[in-house]
């Protein structure tokens, strides 16, 4: 390299960049040329840009081309012969370096980005590997939940269906105790009625008489010693006044 900031480099090594062959020496070239150390992934982004510099600081290497027919050692030494061993190269201009290393920047972001990615949905398959023989359990128990939740919802509704027919019957079955006692009352009276009908007159008196003892009330002040109560069903007071109450 000289003093102007211009290095030497072997005529293969500019022919590896200019027809793209992917070589340490070419990368080693292109890091020099952008004035920044370069990592393989971007090789294909930066050796466009070196290979417009070189053409532009020697034109004859705008129609380099290949012949295959000759073979790449036969091929390269003809290109010597006409361009020499060496090259001398300087670096790309300031502002242009500067463009290419913030497209380098976002390069090296990107990636950055990409690899922390593709880390988190590793993981994240990693997991879900894991947690697949769970998966099938995990279904039936959603599964049986789901019948849980039905056969509780149902028992809710027959609860609630129950609760509106007790509080119907607890409705019917509140009754007042003077009606029972009035019914049972009514119950007596046509019992010893019917139970009357079927005896003989004599007994049905006598029948009479013990019914009236039983069911009259206690004898009041105005009531004379030795009168005979109208309720008894003998005596004066019938209508007829024979003494028989018929």
């Amino acid at each position: 390299m000289s003093d102007n900031g211009r290095r030497i480099f072997p005529m293969e090594t500019v022919m590896d960049v200019l027809l793209g062959n992917d070589t340490s020496e070419g990368l080693d070239f292109l890091g020099y040329v952008i004035d920044r150390p370069l990592c393989d992934c971007a090789r294909g982004v930066v050796t466009p840009m070196v290979k417009g510099w070189l053409c532009s600081l020697n034109p004859a290497f705008v129609n380099i081309a290949y012949d295959e027919s000759l073979g790449y050692p036969m091929w390269l030494q003809n290109q010597k012969k006409v361009l020499g061993d060496n090259v001398s190269v300087s670096p790309l201009p300031e502002k242009e370096r500067m463009s290419i290393h913030t497209i380098l920047d976002n390069l090296k972001a990107a990636h950055d980005t990409a690899e922390e990615k593709t880390a988190e949905a590793e993981a994240a398959q990693a997991e879900l590997k894991a947690l697949s023989p769970f998966k099938k359990k995990a279904e039936d128990a959603e599964k049986k939940i789901a019948q849980l939740d039905e056969k509780n919802k149902a028992l809710t509704e027959q609860v609630a269906s129950l609760k509106k027919e007790v509080a119907a019957f607890t409705g019917k079955v509140a009754i007042n105790t003077s009606d029972i006692e009035q019914t049972i009352k009514d119950m007596v009276a046509k019992s010893v009625k019917d139970a009357l009908a079927t005896l003989p007159i004599a007994a049905a008196g006598v029948a009479v008489a013990v019914a009236a003892t039983d069911a009259a009330p206690e004898a009041t002040a105005t009531d004379s010693a030795g009168d005979v109560p109208d309720t008894f069903g003998f005596g004066a007071s019938a209508p007829s006044s024979d003494g028989f109450g018929f």
